[in-house]
């Protein structure tokens, strides 16, 4: 019998991560589907996922303890800017469309390459200048038709908000990686979504969520546990089992699972402009994937 391929790709590994980020692509769904502002619907999800999130630590025994009071209250600084990049993600979808809003959030990879020499202390390439400008381009056309109508158009304002989430994502990524690379991941999120449910229950719409119904409930506990606890958990399994590349190229599908799904069932289907500029998007943060895994 011959030995494997050392370059052979564990496949718990790509089921683990395929199901996860499947179950993040449904995100888009319960943004619109939920009655609900964006702010109101982060936080509660977050409380949700708190027990779900915690009973996935202990079945793959991952660690939550945090080692003291200073590190506790700097987990916490990222869970309030990992609470506003989900609300304004949500928001982007709201106001434009689910294509629009996932789209623009995937400027998130070029975004982190122009900010990481800060965080690097290293030079920006010539290279990644042209790859941002490429994002740019691709943001542009997607909202080439809203842009007569000022800042008050729907798509054009999903984009703003879009790429306003994506930085927030992208600092958060770059703090955890430089500042927090000794915390485990599981005791990152779970202590980020402590943070999000305790200090966003102020932007709660208490009116609007007393009204809801048993179907609406049911969708933000299966957001909760399903698009965000076990997303998050699954995703996380994936990165211990599988290479960097793998996980960067196979997450490059979230939008257009999100998209395909948006038109199945929301029936969104997305524009011409929409469709070339989110391509445009998508190649830059494939090619990218590449470069820095390699």
């Amino acid at each position: 019998m011959s030995a494997p391929s050392p370059t052979a790709v564990p496949p718990r590994g790509i089921v683990l991560l395929y199901v996860g980020l499947t179950l993040l692509s449904l995100n888009g769904l319960f943004a619109k589907l939920i009655p609900l502002d964006a702010f109101s619907i982060t936080q509660l999800r977050s409380l949700i996922a708190i027990g779900g999130f915690y009973l996935f630590c202990r079945l793959f025994r991952m660690p939550l303890r945090v080692q003291s009071f200073k590190q506790l209250l700097a987990i916490y600084g990222l869970g309030v800017v990992m609470g506003v990049h989900w609300g304004t993600f949500f928001h982007a979808m709201q106001i434009s469309t689910v294509a629009v809003g996932i789209l623009a959030l995937f400027s998130y990879p070029m975004i982190t390459i122009l900010l990481e020499p800060l965080f690097a202390r290293c030079r920006l390439s010539a290279r990644d200048v042209f790859s941002g400008i490429l994002v740019l381009v691709g943001l542009l056309i997607m909202v080439w038709q809203d842009l007569g109508g000022g800042l008050f158009g729907n798509m054009l304002q999903g984009a703003i908000w879009g790429v306003f989430s994506a930085l927030l994502f992208s600092l958060r990524n770059l703090c955890q990686k430089y500042y927090f690379a000794a915390i485990p991941s599981s005791t990152l999120m779970f202590h980020q979504l402590v943070a999000i449910a305790l200090l966003f229950v102020p932007f709660v719409d208490l009116t609007t969520a007393r009204l809801l119904n048993n179907h609406d409930w049911l969708l933000l506990v299966l957001l909760g546990f399903l698009g965000t606890a076990a997303a998050h958990t699954l995703y996380t399994a994936s990165l211990k089992l599988l290479a960097a590349k793998t996980v960067s190229l196979v997450g490059c599908m979230q939008p257009v699972v999100s998209i395909l799904l948006a038109w199945v069932l929301l029936r969104e289907v997305p524009s011409a402009a929409v469709i070339v500029g989110g391509s445009i998007i998508l190649v830059v943060a494939i090619a990218e994937s590449l470069a820095r895994s390699r």
